[in-house]
């Protein structure tokens, strides 16, 4: 047989068999579960095997550029008319749906929802999270966009939840960890534009990763196997003076981070400003004070990033402190900024970085753009 007598074989298909209705169950789903939503209701008009099969399918995408009222109506539809488990559901538009997302999530809740991604509203309009939320037992996942969130009082955590991500919602310190706190398998946390001034903590004994943008007076990690952090607190920071029987402020608001092996620190958690009404700068040189300091506090940390500090002195002072506190440290990147006037000043503070001892005979420091 030559080549073209295999390649006609290859696609020597019945034209009378059925191929499309005669799919496996698995592989319908996949299709399906490929298409936009109202695509996957008019697959039942394909044939009679066809006609319920998008009624299955566990994964529910709702993107669709439409008013609010057609939204509702069809996120409505589709859960009315669903039968069997729901593992993902994900609703992005701009949105609020204040009156219909409650029983979304009721019936979400008697589905078994595994993986949640509700972005609805905006800044301006923000998501009323319904109670029914804290019903929904077996959630793995959830990233939740422009929510209003309140922690019923009779909430007792998500026991199965792994990753959680809030971007510019609103609740307070209390709220949030409350709700971290009550996910006792939670690994990666995310909290982007939390802006709440009063103390946070975040207690999560098995998180790994955590990324956190926003404001609070007070931030406290307690954290022991945490392995990646990425921080970012906004300058209405007023950190208080280390007390004479503490060691370091940098316990207080980073815990004892003993397994993490990445650390990144961005913008005003250290670069105190001297401007009316901020902590002047001998609080950023006391806020990193090295002596006494445990010499393996940080004795997995391998990478540290400096990203957009304000000042030269802020640079030194947390250099100094990784220096004598990670004994397996590899790299200390700075980010480049223009934080100098002439060259003299360049060179003394480069100087001045070299000279810092350091416990880790692999570190280097790594200037990037």
């Amino acid at each position: 047989m030559n080549i073209f007598q295999r390649r006609r074989c290859s696609v020597d298909l019945d034209l009378e068999q059925d191929y499309i209705s005669n799919l496996p169950k698995n592989l319908k789903e996949e299709v399906l579960m490929k298409l936009p939503i109202k695509e996957a209701i008019r697959t039942s008009l394909l044939s009679t095997k066809w006609k319920n099969a998008w009624m299955l399918i566990p994964n529910l995408v709702f993107t669709e550029d439409c008013s609010q009222s057609t939204l509702i109506r069809l996120v409505d539809i589709v859960l009315s008319l669903h039968y069997g488990p729901i593992l993902q559901f994900k609703l992005i538009r701009r949105h609020a749906c204040n009156e219909a997302i409650g029983r979304w999530m009721l019936i979400l809740s008697r589905n078994g929802i595994k993986n949640l991604y509700v972005k609805l509203g905006s800044f301006v309009e923000k998501c009323i999270i319904p109670s029914s939320f804290f019903s929904c037992i077996e959630l793995e996942d959830v990233l939740l966009y422009y929510s209003i969130i309140h922690v019923p009082p009779s909430f007792l955590g998500f026991k199965f939840l792994r990753t959680l991500r809030l971007f510019s919602c609103n609740l307070t310190g209390i709220t949030v960890a409350k709700l971290i706190s009550s996910c006792h398998l939670l690994e990666s946390l995310e909290l982007d534009g939390i802006v709440e001034y009063g103390r946070l903590v975040i207690h999560a004994p098995n998180l790994r990763w955590l990324s956190f943008t926003g404001g609070f007076v007070d931030l406290c990690l307690e954290t022991p196997k945490l392995l990646f952090a990425n921080i970012f607190l906004d300058c209405y920071q007023n950190f208080t003076m280390p007390s004479e029987d503490c060691k370091s402020n940098i316990l207080q608001v980073l815990g004892i981070l003993s397994a993490i092996e990445e650390l990144q620190l961005c913008s005003e958690i250290i670069s105190l400003h001297e401007e009316e009404g901020y902590p002047s700068s001998s609080l950023a040189q006391s806020f990193w004070e090295v002596k006494g300091i445990e010499s393996d506090l940080f004795n997995c940390l391998e990478i540290v990033k400096i990203l957009n500090f304000e000042y030269p002195a802020s640079i030194l002072n947390v250099a100094k402190f990784v220096f004598c506190a990670a004994p397996v440290l590899e790299k200390l990147v700075i980010r480049e900024e223009s934080y100098f006037d002439d060259l003299k000043d360049s060179v003394a503070f480069l100087k001045q970085l070299a000279s810092f001892p350091r416990l880790s005979k692999m570190a280097e420091i790594v200037f990037v753009e």
